[in-house]
């Protein structure tokens, strides 16, 4: 009898211990599936935030590029306003200058009748300007070449310029392309109507200048000479 209690009493652990694995298992399971849900819905909850804030920086992006746009777009017609006024300035002073230029023709013509010698194959040395620079010893000059022909027709020839002065009690002159670094084939020319040389300049150091000389040869089968003499205080007046 004894062993036969034993024996229920081993079946009665045996069956207690199932017991307890199972519920245990549901628990695990339960917790498991509970620990899974939360997790799930972490993971979930921190991607719509990412997906809300990825959603804010595109709207911002769009606002951004929505601004550039008016931006650029303004910038498009203030620099089409301003190349329009910038193109009719031009304009106006193309046609001031045509006009300044057509009123110089003619007067050189008229000096040609009063004064033959301040022409030669057609050609005038209408003016020479010089302007200083704010640095001491700094110029730029502007030489203008005028033709006279009534035909117009096609004029070559060369120009030179001397620059006469002192240093001290000694007489001394430079070439001016020289000294404004204009090559023997820029020093030339081939116009109609009129053309303008203009080159910057630094005095030499203890060099006064006095004057400029100006000469054109021009070219074709009467080769002619033309010079004229420019002093250095009346075009520094001038300015």
């Amino acid at each position: 009898m004894k062993d036969k209690g034993k024996a229920l009493q081993v079946i009665d652990y045996v069956r207690l211990n199932r017991q307890v694995t199972v519920l245990v298992i549901i628990v695990a399971v339960i917790l498991g599936a509970g620990c899974g849900y939360l997790l799930g819905h972490w993971h979930s909850f921190v991607q719509q935030q990412r997906i809300a804030a990825l959603e804010a920086q595109v709207e911002q992006l769009y606002q951004r590029a929505e601004t550039f746009d008016y931006q650029q777009h303004i910038a498009q017609v203030e620099l089409g306003i301003e190349k329009a006024a910038t193109e009719s300035l031009q304009s106006e002073l193309l046609s001031v200058q045509d006009e300044n230029f057509a009123l110089r023709r003619e007067i050189a013509f008229y000096q040609k009748i009063m004064a033959p010698e301040l022409e030669a194959g057609g050609v005038s040395i209408d003016s020479l300007e010089l302007q200083p620079h704010p640095r001491p010893g700094h110029f730029h000059f502007r030489l203008a070449i005028v033709q006279l022909e009534r035909d117009r027709a096609l004029t070559k020839g060369r120009v030179s310029m001397r620059l006469y002065g002192r240093v001290g009690e000694q007489g001394q002159h430079y070439d001016l392309h020289e000294l404004a670094n204009i090559s023997a084939e820029d020093a030339a020319f081939s116009m109609r109507y009129f053309t303008v040389q203009a080159g910057d300049f630094i005095l030499p150091d203890g060099f006064i200048p006095e004057r400029i000389d100006v000469a054109i040869e021009v070219s074709g089968r009467n080769q002619e000479n033309l010079a004229r003499s420019f002093y250095w205080a009346q075009l520094v007046d001038n300015t």
